[in-house]
């Protein structure tokens, strides 16, 4: 249910990052390393602000824990998957839903942008990828 932020170099813990009511999936850093993204069981992405550990947007609408999150290459948007089968693109400044990315028949364990963030790839468990 919390994740924590650490120095590298010393081991010491910056910042525990709490809020989530469910376990914690996944976790990463933007581009740019000014935010993080954690993805949780309560259905729900946070976007925190890795300076100071405060979160700045809660991600909600998936209907099912969402598995992974992810930051795009310029860091202006979140990709999160979620056992509800979909996927969703979110304003990573804004916390808004883009869009649903729906076709899925089993739940969505992962989900990228490629490289140049034209494209995102979804994985689940329904036998394709």
């Amino acid at each position: 249910k919390s994740a924590r932020l650490w120095d590298r170099a010393s081991g010491e813990c910056l910042h525990t990052l709490e809020g989530h009511r469910d376990d914690i999936f996944c976790a990463a850093f933007s581009p740019d390393g000014q935010q993080v993204v954690t993805a949780s069981g309560d259905g729900s992405a946070r976007l925190w602000d890795a300076a100071s550990g405060e979160c700045l947007h809660t991600l909600e609408g998936h209907q099912g824990g969402v598995t992974c999150a992810a930051f795009s290459p310029d860091g202006q948007q979140v990709v999160t998957a979620s056992y509800d089968k979909t996927a969703r693109l979110w304003g990573a400044a804004s916390g808004e839903c883009l869009h649903t990315l729906e076709g899925h028949q089993g739940g969505v364990t992962c989900a990228a942008f490629s490289p140049d963030g034209q494209q995102v790839v979804t994985a689940s468990c329904d036998e394709t990828a």
